[in-house]
Parts: structure tokens; C-alpha cells; sequence
């Protein structure tokens, strides 16, 4: 059934941000930051912040998660910058976390590409 009410309370920030994040594009993301070179979770954050112009808010609860699921399955190795201490972990991807990262771009391509075309015709036809 239909939560009439959900819905008019829904911003479309949250339909569809929360269809791509269901999405997994999230550890895609992550995958691809720490591609490039090893990270940590704040940065990460940042990163994805900075990237959105802030669109895509991200909390610790969500990320820490992921990166522990990722390390978890062999895609990322994290290692503790100072291990007395266990300040901040750095994440690289595995040899497997490249494959995974190649896997989930090209499966996930098109969802994003359906995203931005519904939001680019949505801002068409309210603001011409």
C-alpha cells in the first residue's frame, strides 16, 4: 500500500539519492577514492562531500561500515597509521578490489546515467 503521507514528506533529494545509494554506489565510490591512493574514512567523507557540492551528505555510520565490509570480502586492506595509537586507518585497494571496482563501474553505469537524464528532464520541464 501506498504511505501517501511518506511520500509527501519525501524531498527529491531523498528519492533519489536513497535509490542510488541503495544502489551500492557508495562502495563504488569509496572503491574509486582509494584507487587513486590510499585513504582513510574522514577523508573519504570529505572527498564525497566535496565532490557533491555537499548534495550527498555522509555520515561515519555509513561509511566505517562499508569500509569494514570491504575489507571484510578482500577488496581494500586497511592499516593503522600509528598501530599503538589506532589514529586513522588507511585503506588501498586489493587485487580483488580492482576487479570488484571494474565489475560494479560497468553494472552501475547506467543506473547513474538513468539518474541524471530523470533529473536533468525534471529540471526541463519545471524551469524550461
Amino acid at each position: 500500500m501506498l504511505d501517501l503521507d511518506r511520500e509527501t514528506r519525501a524531498t527529491p533529494k531523498e528519492i533519489f539519492l536513497g535509490e542510488v545509494k541503495s544502489k551500492s554506489v557508495f562502495p563504488l565510490l569509496i572503491l574509486h577514492l582509494i584507487r587513486k591512493r590510499p585513504e582513510y574514512g574522514n577523508s573519504i567523507i570529505h572527498q564525497i562531500r566535496e565532490m557533491t557540492a555537499g548534495v550527498m551528505s555522509v555520515s561515519p555510520n555509513t561509511i566505517y561500515p562499508i569500509l569494514r565490509r570491504l575489507e571484510e570480502k578482500g577488496y581494500v586492506k586497511g592499516e593503522w597509521e600509528k598501530p599503538d595509537t589506532r589514529s586513522r586507518r588507511f585503506y588501498e585497494l586489493t587485487p580483488a578490489g580492482e576487479e570488484k571496482y571494474r565489475e560494479m563501474k560497468e553494472r552501475f553505469g547506467e543506473h547513474l546515467l538513468r539518474v541524471k537524464e530523470a533529473i536533468e528532464a525534471l529540471q526541463k520541464e519545471l524551469y524550461g
